[in-house]
């Protein structure tokens, strides 16, 4: 007997807006091409999906997004985003820190399906209605409404959850065991050898092996960390009431290391550390802290963030990095 076709009915019709966009820098050039290689991908599995069935669906991929394929999926019951990871290790875990940080009472994109597209991961996610801090809020508006204290008040309920281990999530764990490990891992290294061999920093003050002593001290041998989000701005935070925040690239550190990075990623737009004052003061909430380990954190991140600016020719970026760190 001749196996029955599936009812056309039964299919979504699927529309494409758009096409994905590709990063014009030699650097990213193998992202462009698993981009244009996901596609498929995507229309096989909104085909397959029961969500989807006999529905018109469109897909519309956004502009921004330099490490992950990010498409906006309508139909007209409903929107959604579909996020797929074009690394192949860096974003994995986003679903389960997502939901870790949901639980802990941060307001996020709820997740409503993940998976593997081959070797790529996706999130099906929730779609949140509202422009991102970035673009919501003028400087005196972010400034009268207290944005950055309730940014820092934020992040540090999403270090709240505890796990073991350090690094990315492979295969169900942590990447390192301990923070030495991660501290003086190959990518670690490898970022750091970049910035020196190339004297991105030449004539700014700061040791990066002195950052990194005290690091250590600080964070001691412990194998506890916290759920961070390892790019928490304004760019990835939707202007709601609480804000939301979403699009982690997922690490398990201490609070410190994600903290630093906020600040670091301030400091490159700015030059200056005076816009995150408030972002500290709502982290730590008039609590004493550690402010050489803070600093130490930051002169790390400087030096993790380099390579990909260099390369992508962020002069701007990296001039206000020397700046910063000829002010200190």
């Amino acid at each position: 007997m001749e196996e029955k076709e599936k009812p056309l009915e039964n299919l979504p019709i699927i529309t494409f807006k758009n096409q994905p966009k590709l990063s014009p820098y030699e650097v990213d050039a193998k992202f462009n091409e698993r981009r244009m290689a996901l596609i498929p991908h995507i229309e096989e599995y909104i085909s397959s999906n029961d969500r989807f069935k006999g529905k018109e669906v469109s897909v519309t991929f956004f502009d921004k997004g330099v490490s992950s394929l990010v498409g906006f999926i309508e139909t007209p019951d409903e929107k959604l985003v579909l996020k797929i990871a074009l690394s192949l290790a860096h974003s994995l875990g986003s679903a389960e820190f997502l939901k870790a940080w949901e639980v802990a009472g941060v307001r996020v994109p709820h997740v409503i399906d993940s998976g593997m597209f081959g070797e790529h991961s996706f999130d099906l996610i929730e779609y949140i209605d509202a422009p991102v801090l970035s673009t919501a809020y003028s400087k005196e508006e972010i400034e009268a409404k207290g944005i950055r204290f309730q940014m820092g008040a934020t992040l540090r309920k999403m270090h709240s959850p505890r796990a073991l281990g350090f690094g990315r999530l492979l295969e169900g764990k942590a990447e390192f065991e301990n923070f030495r490990d991660w501290l003086y891992s190959a990518e670690v290294e490898k970022k750091i050898k970049y910035v020196l061999d190339n004297n991105l920093l030449e004539g700014a003050g700061g040791s990066i092996e002195k950052a990194r002593e005290v690091l250590l001290r600080f964070a001691g041998e412990g194998k506890e960390s916290s759920f961070c989000h390892d790019d928490f701005g304004m760019s990835n935070i939707f202007a709601t009431d609480p804000i939301t925040v979403f699009d982690p690239n997922p690490r398990f550190n201490i609070g410190y290391l994600d903290l630093g990075k906020t600040i670091a990623n301030q400091i490159s737009s700015t030059g200056s550390f005076s816009t995150s004052d408030e972002i500290i003061n709502g982290y730590f909430g008039g609590e004493p802290y550690d402010r050489e380990a803070l600093n130490a954190s930051i002169l790390l991140n400087i030096h993790l963030k380099l390579p990909y600016q260099h390369k992508t020719n962020r002069v701007n970026k990296i001039e206000n990095y020397k700046k910063y760190l000829s002010s200190i």
